[in-house]
C-alpha cells in the first residue's frame, strides 16, 4: 500500500469513527498533478501557423492556476519534442493526473496519428519520413500509461490541408482508449481544425474558458467545449473525445482533484448539450462565414475528389454524429455523376490533379440519398449544404422532385451569410422564374468576380 492510499484509508476510518471535525478531505494528501503544453507554429514556409504558441501559453497559464506543475515549450524540432515528451513521461510516473496539451500540425499515416515538429516539411512530406520524424500519439499514450492515475491528452491539431501521398486529411479515428485515459481532439476524425482568426484557435479559446472553471469536472469541461465549438462554427468543427475514464475527475479542486467522482457527477449539464430536445441552434455569426466559407468549400471539394472506401467509413461515423461537413461531403459524393474523376492534392506548388477511375460500388449515383444527407446539414443552416440541396431541388434528377420554392428559401438563407455561390444561384433561379431580367444578372458581375477570387491564393 502506498503512502497516499494509507492516508486515505486512515482518513476514511477516522471519518467513520466520528473523530470530531477530522475528515477525509483534511487528511488526504494534496493531489500530484503535472502537465506539459506544446505549441508548434513556426513551420517552414506556407505551413506556418498563427495561434498554437498563444494556445499553449494560455493553456499552461490556466493549468498552473489549477495547481498543475506545468512545463511550456514552443516551436520544437523533432529532437527537442521527443526529449520533452520523454521527460514528461518520467514526471508523470506516480502522478494523480497528467495532462498533455498540443497545438500545431497533425496528420494520420496508415491510421496512426502523428504530431509534427516544426522541422517537418509538410508540403513535400511522404508517408515514410512522417513515420520516421513524426511523434506518434500512440507513443505519447504509452508514456502516460506507466504509473499515472488519470491521463488526459488534448490535441488541437489537424489544421493542415491534404498532403501529397497522404491517404487522408486530418487525424485518424483512435483505437479504444486505455483505462484511466481520456483523449480530447479539437475536431472529428479526418477533419480539419481551424487556426482561428482571433488570438486563439476556436477550440483552445473555448476549452480554456471551461478548463478554468473550478466547479466543473473533466467530462463537463469536455461536453461544454464540444457544444460551444460546434455551435460557434456551425457544426463544421466538432470536437471528438475518446475516453477510457471510469467515473469522472475534478481538475481544479485541491480537495478532490485526482479522486474519482461518482459517475452521476458527470451528468450535471453545463447549459444544454448537443442532441437534447432544444430550440433551433443560434445563427452562426456572419463574420465566421465570411472568414471560412471559401476554405470550407475547398475542403468539401477536395474530400469529394479523394473519396474512397477508407474515407467513407470515417465520414459516415462523423455524419452519424451530426457533423455538417461530413454530411455535405457525402451528399456531394452521391449526387456526382459516374464519370472518371480527378484526385486532387495540395503540394508545395499548389493544387495538383491526377486522373483516377471512380469506384461506382463505393458511392453509386443516388440523388435521393444525396438529398437526405444534404437536408440534415441544411437543417443546421450550413450554407454549403443549403446551396447544394437547392441545386438538386432545382434540377430534379432521378428520384428527386423539383421544388423551386423550397430551393429559393434555402438559397435566400445561404445568400444572407455572404456565400457568393448561393447568391449567384438565387439570381439564376429568379431569372428562370421571370423575377429577374438578364441585364440585372449582368449588373451583378462583381459577384461572379468575388466568387472566383475566393479560390485564389492569398484570399483566405
Amino acid at each position: 500500500m502506498t503512502r497516499r492510499h494509507f492516508i486515505q484509508s486512515l482518513a476514511s476510518f477516522a471519518a467513520g469513527a466520528g473523530f470530531g471535525s477530522l475528515s477525509a478531505q483534511a487528511l488526504a494528501a494534496p493531489a500530484h498533478k503535472v502537465a506539459l503544453a506544446v505549441g508548434n507554429a513556426d513551420y517552414i514556409g506556407p505551413e506556418r501557423l498563427k495561434n498554437p504558441v498563444a494556445d499553449a501559453t494560455l493553456t499552461a497559464a490556466t493549468l498552473r492556476k489549477l495547481g498543475f506543475q506545468t512545463s511550456l515549450v514552443t516551436d520544437r524540432n523533432t529532437a527537442q519534442f521527443k526529449a520533452d515528451l520523454e521527460a514528461f513521461g518520467q514526471a508523470a510516473r506516480g502522478a494523480d493526473i497528467a495532462l498533455f496539451f498540443y497545438a500545431g500540425h497533425g496528420i494520420a499515416v496508415e491510421n496512426i496519428n502523428y504530431l509534427l515538429a516544426v522541422d517537418q516539411q509538410l508540403a513535400t512530406a511522404t508517408s515514410l519520413n512522417l513515420k520516421r520524424q513524426g511523434i506518434s500519439l500512440r507513443w505519447v499514450e504509452s508514456l502516460l500509461r506507466q504509473g499515472t492515475g488519470v491521463s488526459v491528452i488534448v490535441v488541437d491539431a489537424c489544421r493542415n490541408p491534404l498532403l501529397r501521398g497522404m491517404p487522408q486529411q486530418g487525424m485518424a479515428p483512435a483505437p479504444r482508449a486505455a483505462r484511466g485515459m481520456l483523449t480530447f481532439y479539437a475536431t472529428a476524425p479526418g477533419a480539419l481544425a481551424r487556426d482561428g482568426t482571433g488570438v486563439n484557435s476556436d477550440f483552445s479559446g473555448v476549452f480554456n474558458r471551461y478548463l478554468g472553471r473550478s466547479e466543473l469536472s473533466l467530462k463537463q469541461i469536455v461536453e461544454a467545449t464540444q457544444r460551444d465549438v460546434s455551435a460557434q462554427t456551425g457544426d463544421t468543427q466538432v470536437p471528438w473525445v475518446n475516453s477510457g475514464l471510469i467515473g469522472d475527475v475534478r481538475l481544479a479542486s485541491s480537495e478532490q482533484a485526482g479522486l474519482a467522482l461518482p459517475v452521476q457527477a458527470a451528468a450535471a449539464n453545463v447549459g444544454r448539450t448537443r442532441g437534447g430536445i432544444d430550440a433551433p441552434p443560434p445563427a452562426v455569426p456572419v463574420r465566421f462565414w465570411n472568414d471560412n466559407l471559401a476554405q470550407l468549400e475547398e475542403q468539401v471539394y477536395l474530400a469529394v475528389m479523394n473519396f474512397d472506401i477508407n474515407s467513407k467509413a470515417v465520414l459516415e461515423q462523423r455524419a452519424a454524429a451530426g457533423d455538417v461537413m461530413a454530411l455535405t461531403i457525402l451528399g456531394s459524393v452521391y449526387s456526382a455523376n459516374g464519370a472518371p474523376k480527378t484526385r486532387i492534392t495540395r503540394s508545395a506548388y499548389g493544387l495538383e490533379a491526377q486522373s483516377t477511375v471512380k469506384d461506382k460500388s463505393v458511392a453509386p449515383v443516388d440523388p435521393p440519398r444525396a438529398v437526405g444527407y444534404l437536408a440534415r446539414a441544411a437543417e443546421r443552416r450550413f450554407p454549403l449544404a443549403q446551396t447544394l440541396l437547392a441545386e438538386l431541388l432545382i434540377e430534379g434528377p432521378r428520384g428527386v422532385s423539383r421544388d423551386l420554392q423550397r430551393a429559393e428559401n434555402l438559397l435566400q438563407d445561404a445568400a444572407a451569410t455572404g456565400y457568393a455561390r448561393a447568391q449567384m444561384d438565387l439570381l439564376d433561379l429568379n431569372m428562370r422564374r421571370g423575377k429577374l431580367q438578364p441585364q440585372q444578372l449582368l449588373d451583378n458581375r462583381e459577384l461572379f468576380q468575388k466568387y472566383i477570387e475566393s479560390f485564389q491564393p492569398g484570399k483566405r
